[in-house]
């Protein structure tokens, strides 16, 4: 699953930069009219997916987090307190990682797609369209780098969450 997440990640983050680049074609003036009309056709084409596989990703990477940690507290119920509060430590940990990237990622393929809609329709400039992709394009390269370390070693504390947590003691808080 985590895999699927990371790709479905990475594959938003390369619509995004595909887009853009189409974006900017149109926003240069390089392309005549005609050829404008088509590629106006194809951003649109390639955006909708764009966007809503961002969506589906990120909000199944919170969802992912949620579910594992439950997963891990229930395994780890019978432990010692103190095995048990370092584990939820760590499960507190990769949700923090992750969540907030996660949450930008989402509000800024939903800014982009808003932002590209008022600039079809000439309420603003092109500017503003190709900034908020640029910043999602960012903001989903920290997202993916983000999930990237976060889904290693919550597998590791997944597979043996007594045996992680005693390894992680001096590196993690």
């Amino acid at each position: 699953m985590a895999v699927a997440l990371l790709l479905t990640t990475a594959l938003a983050l390369a619509g995004f930069l595909f887009t853009s680049v189409q974006g900017f074609v149109l926003a240069s003036g390089v392309v005549t009219s005609a050829a404008a009309k088509t590629l106006i056709t194809r951003h649109v084409g390639y955006a909708i997916p764009t966007v809503l596989l961002s969506l589906f990703s990120q909000s199944m990477v919170i969802f992912y987090f949620i579910g594992t940690g439950k997963l891990v507290k229930q395994e780890a119920e019978g432990f010692p307190e103190s095995e048990r509060r370092r584990i939820q430590q760590l499960l507190a940990l990769f949700k923090r990682r992750t969540s907030p990237p996660a949450t930008f990622a989402l509000l800024s393929a939903i800014g982009v797609f808003v932002l590209g809609g008022a600039v079809h329709t000439r309420a603003l400039p092109s500017w503003t369209h190709l900034a908020a992709a640029i910043a999602a394009v960012l903001i989903h390269s920290w997202a993916l780098l983000s999930e990237w370390r976060a889904f290693g070693e919550n597998t590791a504390l997944m597979n043996d969450p007594r045996g992680y947590a005693k390894r992680s003691r001096a590196s993690a808080p």
